[in-house]
């Protein structure tokens, strides 16, 4: 491919124009669901705000595209047809200019016509920059956040680089790094941001990219695992390495000299956007593998404050949103890999539209619309849908000079594309300026008085301080904590002993826990005994258990017998007589303390209380109950076959107690397991609940734990079993004959055989499509959300083209010159176990520490290429049906 500019005629795809109202406002499945609509209908017809208030309801289909009436959707230009790979980040110059980079390769400019629209010019930069997923334009120069493996032709590391234009010629030429960075793949360095007052840039980076030592920080770095209970990490080896505090957002300025450290603890946090008030949001992951689990969070939306943390730790040992040392969300949205956030601002767009943020999901091809209200110092988010296509991979998105909406499609070398949203339907959609809300101005301005003290010694404000440590605001009070945190210890060392306040108490503990020495640790331990615990509010009562909890988890030295038996007193009258959440935290502390008469209410409670209908919420919001499609059926096996998960916490914290226990209870307990694996869950459930039974069997006497393991075995679900070989003859199959054979055999295709090449292939040892199948890589029952045919045949015939992250094998070279290969499972303080057959996860290696020379990450797939050349061309047809059908045997794939 010539890699000179490109000039190309517009690809002005109006979608279609036969506009349709889309499944999602019609497929209503439950009477809940229709209470819901009538009253969100009743607060339209009700409310006296106008209706350029309130979010366009009826939706068009345009094409395989939704989004609300009045709006128009246009494919502008695809990047794969010219060799240009698959574009991830965007921004645009001062005249209007886009700017993009392809995940694996350059950065390109883009000039759109001023015209009639007929041209755009496509030129890529001519010197060494590319794989930038994050991209800014600032003040003549262009800022880029790259995101490598240092393994590409571009010779480029993970890193921060400013672009600029040496010789004044008008052209950008010269490439700086200004700071290299630790982390890469789809969970390193990420995205770029101006602050509102135009002095700093902003950055935020995923939970795979290290915090240099040398940053100042406005969370003081005594950041821990910080869970009362041992961790069961992640059985897919996914983060196994990982530590707190996890994602973070760091600021800087334009030449990256001075950084400061802002906020942690997110998982995956890809962009983020400054709102009117100029307060910074970002769009934070799930780990899907988790659905089902008390630690699992959905994807959510996260006010991104000075000093934040969200509670981002590997495997089980997540933060509740409810624990005082870190911020919930504002908004959780159900399931899906969030991507670009964009502000509203300046676009052509009716007002609604214009004050809030632009949320992208990857996953499943939609983009949210979060309309922002100051709630205090912070903010609740009506959050609806945008616009959907399947598939439409979103990954970042500007808005133009001409007021329109561009946004991307692509990443993982997917088919990629530039699309343009505009409006002309019959609200006023003229630019309006935005201004800061009146509503919250003076809790925000408190807070962030509070904030100032984040990065600045004050002595003479510690009264200040410590008086907002019990306001009534969360955020508030927050923000208070870590300003006091910031400053010397000895200024507020002995507040606690003046202290009246629950709430200035709790957090008095919560920092004495990080700050202090074991003598101070006691006494706060001794000040939180002394409080009326029965009489405090539910938030209170979660905080004095996260205040007690955090402060025996930073101990040093042991507890006395004499404070432990005071703490279960306080506790264990009211256990299992609480709420949901504070008995859940109740039984981690009295497990932890090793109190054993709480066994047997907790088991009868795991026996009787097996509901599951109050768990749902966090999985069927309005988006997902309508549309199915999209998000329904990736839930949909779970949701029918729910686990309880306030149990399986049970079952957790039972699992560490050592002694006490009767035979008779230990039976019902470990007969509890083979009930809780015939439940579905994520794709780790079944081994995170085997993961648990393994942490209690080390607490049976070696002589009897095989017989308790026994009782709670579940027959192996036979994914293996009938096996119908594969008729042949086969071919040497590339990802253009394997298309070619699925078009042509596409009105003979068979679900039964496809579900048989899938097994007799050998993807089900490592992929599950409906439930069923192995963990080892990617869940394929929402395959065709996320790819075209093309890519999903071009994934098994080459599946080394990309890997993704999560599933990448990683090389460990040994002192003895021995390679082991494989995904690390486990890890402790001396030794490493690796996971090193796809096929057979149980199959592991384990080394010390000691014997670790390197370790790399392997460019080579675990998944073998050429596993369908036994398949003949029906046969080759009928598997890719299967997976395009999702496992569902009543796909209109089959009509």
């Amino acid at each position: 491919m010539d890699n000179s500019r490109i000039l190309v005629k517009l690809n002005r795809i109006r979608l279609s124009t036969n506009w349709e109202r889309t499944n999602s406002i019609m497929n209503f499945k439950t009477i809940p669901t229709i209470f819901s609509l009538l009253m969100g209908f009743a607060i339209v017809m009700f409310s006296c705000e106008s209706s350029e208030d309130q979010p366009i309801i009826e939706q068009v289909t345009i094409g395989n595209i939704s989004l609300p009436v009045g709006f128009e959707i246009e494919e502008v230009y695809k990047p794969g047809e010219n060799d240009q790979g698959s574009w991830v980040s965007i921004t645009k110059d001062d005249q209007g200019r886009l700017y993009a980079s392809s995940q694996y390769g350059n950065i390109y400019r883009v000039t759109l016509s001023q015209s009639n629209g007929d041209e755009l010019l496509v030129e890529p930069l001519d010197f060494n920059i590319g794989m930038a997923q994050g991209l800014l334009w600032h003040d003549d120069n262009l800022y880029a956040l790259v995101n490598s493996n240092n393994n590409n032709d571009l010779m480029m590391r993970s890193g921060f680089y400013k672009v600029t234009d040496s010789d004044g010629d008008g052209e950008l030429d010269d490439v700086k790094l200004l700071r290299s960075f630790v982390g890469n793949g789809e969970h390193g360095p990420h995205n770029i941001e101006l602050s509102p007052d135009g002095k700093s840039l902003y950055l935020v980076l995923g939970n795979h990219t290290d915090i240099p030592e040398d940053l100042n920080s406005t969370i003081p770095k005594v950041w821990g695992e910080d869970n009362l209970l041992p961790v069961i990490k992640d059985p897919s080896g996914h983060a196994n390495s990982r530590t707190a505090p996890g994602g973070w957002v760091v600021k800087t300025d334009f030449e990256g000299e001075n950084w400061m450290i802002m906020s942690v603890g997110m998982r995956n946090t890809y962009d983020f956007a400054f709102n009117a008030d100029g307060e910074l949001f970002g769009f934070d992951s799930d780990m899907e593998y988790d659905m089902g689990m008390p630690w699992y969070r959905p994807i959510r939306l996260i006010h991104l404050t000075s000093g934040a943390e969200f509670g981002w730790r590997t495997g089980t040992g997540k933060f509740l949103a409810e624990y005082p040392d870190n911020l919930p969300g504002i908004a959780d949205l159900g399931q899906g890999s969030p991507t670009g956030v964009m502000s509203g601002a300046g676009l052509k767009f009716p007002s609604y539209y214009q004050n809030g943020l632009y949320l992208f999901d990857w996953s499943y091809g939609t983009m949210y619309y979060a309309s922002l209200k100051p709630e205090g110092s912070s903010y609740t988010a009506k959050v609806t849908e945008f616009l959907s296509g399947v598939p439409l991979p979103m990954t970042n998105g500007i808005v133009g000079n001409d007021g329109a909406m561009y946004f991307l499609m692509g990443g993982r070398r997917l088919e990629s594309a530039l699309y343009r949203v505009t409006y002309n339907g019959e609200r006023n959609a003229e630019i309006k300026e935005l201004t800061e809300n009146r509503k919250g101005k003076g809790d925000r301005e408190l807070r962030k008085e509070l904030e100032v003290l984040h990065t600045k010694k004050a002595p003479d404000q510690m009264e200040f301080i410590i008086d907002n440590l019990d306001n009534n605001d969360r955020f508030i009070r927050y923000a208070a904590r870590v300003a006091m945190e910031n400053q010397d210890y000895e200024l507020w060392r002995d507040e606690i002993e003046k202290s009246a306040s629950v709430l200035k108490t709790v957090n008095l503990s919560l920092s004495i826990a990080r700050h202090a020495e074991d003598p101070d640790r006691i006494a706060a331990l001794n000040a939180l005994m002394e409080i009326d615990w029965i009489n405090l509010s539910e938030a209170e009562k979660m905080d004095h258990i996260r205040a007690v909890g955090l402060l025996n988890t930073r101990l040093e030295g042991e507890l006395s017998s004499q404070l432990r038996n005071e703490i279960v007193a306080m506790y264990q009258p009211v256990y299992l007589k609480s709420s949901q959440l504070i008995n859940q935290e109740l039984a981690k502390m009295l497990s932890y303390l090793q109190a054993s008469n709480m066994i047997s209410p907790t088991l009868v409670k795991m026996e009787t209380d097996t509901a599951t209908t109050d768990l749902k919420a966090i999985y069927l919001s309005g988006e997902v109950t309508g549309r199915s499609e999209q998000y329904g059926k990736d839930v949909e096996r779970m949701l029918a076959n729910m686990p309880n998960k306030q149990n399986i916490s049970y079952a957790k914290s039972l699992s560490v107690i050592k002694e006490g226990w009767t035979i008779e209870q230990r039976e019902r307990y470990f007969l509890w397991y083979k009930n809780a694996l015939k439940k579905s869950g994520g794709l780790m459930y079944a081994r995170f609940i085997r993961r648990i039974q393994g942490v209690a069997l080390e607490n049976v006497p070696e002589s009897e734990r095989q017989y308790y393991e026994a009782l709670g075995e579940e027959s192996d679900q036979g994914y293996l079993t009938n096996l119908v070989q594969p008729k042949g003859p086969g071919d040497d199959w590339t990802g253009v004959s394997a298309v070619r054979a699925y078009e042509k055999n596409l009105s003979t295709v068979n679900f039964e055989n496809g579900q048989n090449m899938f097994k007799s292939t050998l993807c089900v040892s490592c992929h599950s499509v409906s439930g069923k199948g192995g963990t080892a890589g990617p869940e394929l029952t929402q395959v065709r959300t996320r790819f075209a045919i093309g890519d999903l045949v071009e994934a098994i015939v080459n599946p080394t083209a990309v890997v993704s992250d999560r599933y990448r094998n990683t090389i460990y070279t040994l002192k003895n010159g021995k390679k082991v290969i494989g995904r690390l499972i486990n890890e402790t303080e001396n030794q490493m176990e690796i996971s090193t057959n796809a096929f057979t996860p149980s199959v592991t290696t384990k080394f010390r520490k000691s014997q670790l020379v390197s370790q790399e990450a392997s460019m080579l797939s675990p998944m073998p290429p050429a596993l369908i050349n036994r398949l003949n061309d029906q046969e080759v047809a009928d598997l890719i049906a299967y997976l395009m059908a999702g496992g569902n045997k009543n796909s209109e794939i089959y009509k």
